[in-house]
């Protein structure tokens, strides 16, 4: 079902290699160009709204509790859960979201923790969500909703969130935290035993800086990059619009 959909939505990789960096274009990425194919006028893109997550919007313009434009994740999310998303049963978000200014990757003083989370929640309604993050401060607990923490830098750390959470087979993991390769490749070899055969393993907001670097460390797991164009966006330089996806054969 991913690489059906990935096919559909791949734009022409010339122009994007003329505008962007030729280096990242491998072959099997895919220029996705959400607002060619999708509308943004979704359930999963109003979930976004609502909660204040920049995983998506259906108004570009409207006003964010960030200061950056929104990703189109959203569009592409509800094209891969949208028919099934009543059968999902277990989520995992790392990155709840901390608006603590003095932890790397903040969602700015503004920001609101456990946005992500409640937007799964609502999504998929008969699944349990988990989410984990650095920031203490974040954590809570709510209507199928446990957060715990977590140091993606720290094997041991990612160790005992695992074995607090004491849950196995995960439909979907998402790593939506410190953003950057070390950090990204530590907690996947960690954590990648945990989801399901079959499920979806994916890292959000991929710097161009590392995403070449990050997909050869996973080569073997067959990663798949979804670079997002998305023409509604005012951004000259939105270089983090990317995201690696791994399923579990």
């Amino acid at each position: 079902m991913l690489k059906k959909i990935l096919k559909k939505l791949i734009k022409n990789r010339n122009e994007y290699k003329n505008r962007i960096y030729e280096s990242v274009v491998k072959s099997k990425s895919a220029i996705v160009n959400v607002t060619n194919y999708y509308t943004t006028n979704n359930y999963l893109s109003k979930l976004c709204e609502i909660y204040g997550t920049d995983k998506g919007f259906v108004e570009l313009q409207k006003d964010k509790p960030y200061n950056w434009e929104p990703h189109p994740y959203s569009v592409f999310y509800h094209t891969l859960f949208g028919h099934c998303r009543e059968s999902i049963r277990l989520v995992f978000e790392c990155g709840v979201g901390t608006n603590d200014i003095n932890f790397e990757s903040n969602m700015t003083s503004a920001g609101k923790p456990g946005a992500s989370l409640k937007m799964w929640r609502d999504y998929f309604k008969n699944a349990e969500i988990f989410g984990a993050d650095i920031d203490t401060k974040v954590l809570f607990q709510e209507d199928r909703i446990k957060t715990f923490e977590v140091n993606q830098l720290n094997e041991d750390s990612i160790k005992q969130m695992w074995k607090n959470i004491d849950k196995y087979n995960f439909d979907l993991i998402i790593d939506d935290g410190l953003h950057s390769h070390d950090a990204s490749l530590n907690f996947f070899l960690h954590s990648y035993k945990k989801l399901k055969k079959g499920g979806l393993y994916i890292i959000e907001d991929v710097d161009y800086k590392y995403i070449n670097k990050l997909e050869n460390s996973l080569k073997k797991f067959n990663p798949e990059i979804s670079m997002f164009d998305n023409k509604l966006s005012t951004a000259k330089n939105l270089t983090n619009n990317n995201l690696i996806i791994i399923r579990k054969e």
